[in-house]
């Protein structure tokens, strides 16, 4: 086994790493969005801790041995290059989207019991966080085309651009009936917020 191959194998190693975690925080928000009482939330916020951890290791796991194939067998690919912008993407969403609302509904939470009220409803149903869930979801399954296909710099820009389109598409019916219904919570500044994601 060459050094190579070791390298890939824990670049697909975080790959899967990355996608369970995906998956635990989709799973997670979906509950949340429909818990009715303070008990249910903290039945799936403590995942979220538990992510914090699993995302920096899934991602040096992948962007490690991606830098070291890259200089070894894949210099100059423009694919690498959009599939590295787009991790850097998919990281800026998370932040600025899922990482600035998670610890404000655990603080919600610590001074709550029993029906959830207003604010707090309002707060795990905020159509961001399943906007940044969905588009970074779409952007990951981008990437793997990208490294599966290995196009050429257009046929990469398309990938991540379509990636994008989806992930949108697959949150904003959601968010269409957040800003249709009385009392949810979808307000014209998270809809703008959204239009320059």
């Amino acid at each position: 086994m060459t050094f190579y191959s070791f390298a890939l194998f824990l670049h697909i190693l975080g790959a899967l790493g990355l996608f369970v975690a995906l998956g635990l925080e989709w799973t997670s928000l979906w509950y949340l969005r429909r818990a009715t009482s303070v008990e249910q939330v903290n039945q799936w916020l403590p995942i979220f801790a538990l992510l914090r951890r699993v995302y920096p290791v899934s991602w040096a796991a992948i962007l490690l041995p991606g830098f070291y194939m890259t200089a070894t067998a894949w210099r100059g690919a423009a694919w690498i290059s959009i599939a590295f912008a787009a991790i850097i993407l998919i990281v800026v969403i998370g932040v600025a989207l899922t990482g600035r609302r998670v610890p404000a509904i655990g603080q919600a939470v610590a001074m709550e019991s029993g029906p959830l009220s207003p604010t707090l409803h309002q707060q795990l149903r905020d159509p961001l966080l399943w906007v940044s869930i969905q588009v970074r979801l779409a952007m990951a399954l981008g990437i793997v085309f990208l490294m599966t296909v290995k196009p050429g710099l257009g046929g990469a820009l398309l990938t991540v651009g379509v990636s994008v389109a989806l992930g949108m598409a697959l949150a904003w019916d959601r968010v269409r009936l957040q800003a249709t219904t009385p009392g949810v919570g979808s307000s014209s500044e998270a809809r703008e917020e959204i239009q320059n994601v």
